[in-house]
């Protein structure tokens, strides 16, 4: 500006006017000796942006600049930030350092004509900043606002056809953006298309609880509510569908969390019944609330709106997979019914030598603390013991069956007069469970010819010591692979190279109680969080016990792979151990009958595969059932020889 203007031309700003709020870097203010900062383009919760001039290359940039609101100021006019919270400067610092982590991932797409370029980011003033390519334009939001709140549908399937390029570049790096909605999608006037605000939503992950959970009402999918570990290329596929929606219909989805209750959303072709139905799927599925339905990541959307697949009404796929489901479990239940059959003959034979009198016993077992887990428990035991005294078997035979939190089991066995005939052990380890009274010894289950059938509890009695005790499931180690950080199927095929691999950042972490089971000697320090940091990204393998496959499955699911390695032995670990308590000769004899009753195919199915326990079957029927209904575990258990169990 000439010094003799008073307000410069173009815009109006007169010179040495405050911003409009005084937290914001005064206009004319300098960083890095190189970019004169000029107006505030947007700001939120964690950042301010600016319009700023680059007096090296002498062109306008966007300088984005890091200010967690209710944490940091400034005293207007001045550069400096100040930490006014000091209780929460950690926060602070934890959050400057993401900050600048995402300004390096997003240097890596520069490349990538749909995002938004990084040239620089430098630390400064207390605080850190990102220099950004300008974009002249407008948002998605604004240009719906401006046009009639919606677009033809040619023109919004280009736009997200350029921003699932985008998605599928970073995803391709194991990152997710979890801010995708049409303010954050930049319609430039030179025609690109732009995905803006990246790393922004990284924010949102709340790993250590430190940052405030940013979310586009409407936009933003029901996991990103909950744990991060439920998060991956899903979620964005998720904001994509949403804001395709919004784009055709002129109408903002209902939020997901309220669709999670009660999903009334209407289809986009019910709205505008000019939007194919084809295309009106599509939407639907990639919004899909629940996780299983949805397109696994954004190729699988793009196909389906290419049309290269057909795809079905949600409620449709929903019942045909019911369907499936129900087949197969007639599959099972065939399999079931003929191993029940056999073991029918058995219990037949062995019951004219042991018929049960009249009696009552009762059962205590440790409840999950997970409910879900609990309720299938409850139900799974309640089964089996309607099963077992029912009018075929011993209906002369009454059982109660109680389940207590962790704390006050350890309690009750510890404190209660009247002791169970039958209770599950604490952590599945006699030291850790006391109990008054004489143990009732387990000869005759150990003998059985169900137990005798079942290989796996041939090593019972030297793992224990003694036949006081009967392991009803099992754990094995087992290694993941994040197939969304390796691109090629991995080549760590044997012990030796996955105990090679480094312990933190993309290498392997591994769980406590799994690294001695897996390679058999102490060797590395386990990671307290290696389940997190694993379905999290930040680790390519993770080592654990199958009981923590429900949790991988679910955070991860279609994104994961078990890694088959070799080994001479393979320790495994008994799990859901019961004992007898020695009482009474007519309740001794029903509680020794209800634990081999407990052995069968039929009380293995309703306990490991209908309950989704955390536990594997110790019934090999049930196992190869198991494997047959889940392929991440094909091949798992193909030579069980080399599964042994030691202390």
């Amino acid at each position: 500006m000439d010094e003799s203007s008073y307000a410069c031309p173009n815009c109006g700003y007169v010179h040495g006017n405050p911003p409009k709020e005084l937290f914001h870097l005064f206009p004319g203010s300098e960083l890095a000796d190189r970019y004169i900062i000029g107006e505030v383009l947007g700001f939120g919760g964690f950042g301010i942006t600016y319009k700023a001039w680059d007096k090296k290359l002498e062109t306008i940039v966007a300088v984005k600049e890091f200010y967690p609101s209710g944490i940091v100021n400034r005293v207007p006019g001045d550069k400096n930030v100040i930490i006014y919270a000091k209780k929460r400067e950690n926060e602070f610092y934890f959050g400057k350092d993401r900050f600048l982590e995402e300004a390096k991932n997003m240097a890596k797409f520069n490349s990538e004509p749909n995002i938004i370029n990084v040239f620089e980011y430098f630390e400064e003033n207390h605080t850190a900043y990102i220099v950004m390519e300008y974009l002249d334009g407008i948002s998605l939001k604004s240009f719906l606002q401006d046009n009639g709140g919606m677009l033809d549908v040619e023109s919004a399937l280009q736009i997200t056809e350029a921003i699932a390029k985008a998605l599928s570049t970073i995803h391709s790096k194991g990152i997710i953006h979890r801010d995708v909605s049409p303010d954050n999608i930049f319609m430039c006037l030179s025609g690109e298309i732009k995905l803006i605000d990246f790393g922004a939503a990284r924010f949102s992950q709340d790993e250590n609880k430190m940052m405030t959970i940013i979310l586009k009402p409407g936009f933003a999918p029901p996991e990103q509510y909950e744990k991060v570990n439920k998060q991956g290329p899903w979620t964005d596929v998720y904001a994509l569908g949403a804001s395709l929606y919004y784009t055709i219909t002129g109408k903002k989805p209902e939020e997901s969390t309220n669709r999670k209750i009660n999903d009334t959303l209407p289809y986009p072709h019910e709205i505008n019944p000019e939007i194919p139905v084809f295309l009106s799927n599509t939407i639907m599925k990639a919004m899909a609330v629940d996780v299983q339905f949805r397109f696994k990541n954004v190729q699988e959307f793009l196909d389906a709106i290419h049309q290269q697949v057909t795809v079905l009404p949600v409620a449709v796929e929903k019942k045909k997979r019911k369907r499936r489901r129900n087949i197969g479990l007639s599959v099972a239940l065939f399999v079931i019914l003929a191993g029940a059959a056999m073991t029918a003959f058995e219990w037949s034979s062995e019951k004219k030598e042991a018929e049960l009198e009249p009696c009552e016993i009762t059962m205590w077992y440790e409840m999950s603390s997970d409910e879900d887990l609990a309720s299938g428990e409850q139900n799974a035991y309640q089964s089996i013991v309607d099963e077992f005294t029912s009018d075929d078997l011993y209906p002369d035979v009454k059982i109660n069956i109680q389940g207590f939190t962790h704390d006050e089991y350890v309690e009750m066995l510890k404190t209660s007069e009247e002791l169970p005939n039958l209770y599950e052990l604490v952590d599945d380890d006699p030291d850790q469970t006391e109990i008054n009274g004489e143990i009732l010894p387990l000869d005759e289950v150990y003998e059985s010819d169900i137990f005798k059938n079942t290989s796996l509890l041939r090593f019972a009695e030297s793992y224990y010591g003694n036949r006081n005790y009967l392991p009803l499931g099992f754990n094995a180690p087992i290694i993941f692979e994040n197939k969304t950080l390796i691109e090629d199927d991995s080549d760590i095929k044997s012990v030796d190279a996955i105990s090679k691999l480094p312990e933190s950042g993309e290498g392997f972490v591994h769980d406590d109680e799994a690294h001695e089971k897996m390679f058999g000697k102490e060797d590395g320090s386990p990671d307290q969080n290696a389940k997190k940091s694993f379905v999290g990204g930040n680790a390519d393998f993770y080592g654990t016990m199958t009981n923590n496959y429900r949790d991988v499955n679910g955070s991860l699911p279609g994104q994961f792979s078990i890694i088959r390695y070799d080994a001479d032995k393979i320790y495994c670990e008994y799990s859901n151990v019961w004992a007898a308590k020695k009482i009474d000769e007519d309740q001794d004899k029903a509680a020794i009958r209800l634990l081999m009753f407990m052995l069968n195919n039929s009380s293995q199915d309703k306990m490991h595969i209908r309950n989704q326990s955390e536990n594997l079957p110790v019934n090999e029927d049930m196992i190869k059932i198991m494997v047959d209904s889940n392929p991440d575990f094909d091949g798992f258990f193909d030579n069980k020889d080399k599964y042994v169990f030691e202390k």
